[in-house]
């Protein structure tokens, strides 16, 4: 089954023939390629943040041992460092579990 649309459409760039019909070979082949590049630009978006989180929690550690901090602020902050590092580490976690998953699916 054939398909003809608009010039203007924003399905025209379905086309792949560029004969003005966007076939239902076309149209799926077109979206296979828009899914596969959202879920690239998710595992992107994704692998981002796990890199902060680490590169953050690493940072905030490094800062805290630096000798201008005072044992006082130290033991004020210990509190509030241990769960930011556990909820950076969940984030790292959750990222490389991901990962996995996804490595051992696509087998």
């Amino acid at each position: 089954m054939t398909k003809k649309f608009q010039s203007d459409s924003k399905y025209a760039v379905a086309d792949a023939d560029g004969d003005g019909i966007v076939t239902d070979d076309e149209m799926s082949k077109h979206a296979f390629f828009v899914r596969l590049e959202n879920e690239d630009n998710q595992a992107d978006t994704q692998r981002l943040m796990a890199i902060i989180s680490m590169a953050v929690s690493i940072i905030a550690v490094a800062l805290l041992l630096l000798p201008i901090v005072s044992l006082d602020r130290m033991e004020s902050v210990s509190p509030v460092l241990s769960t930011f590092l556990i909820a950076n580490t969940g984030i790292v976690a959750a990222y490389i579990t991901g990962s996995a998953l996804s490595k051992t699916k696509m087998k």
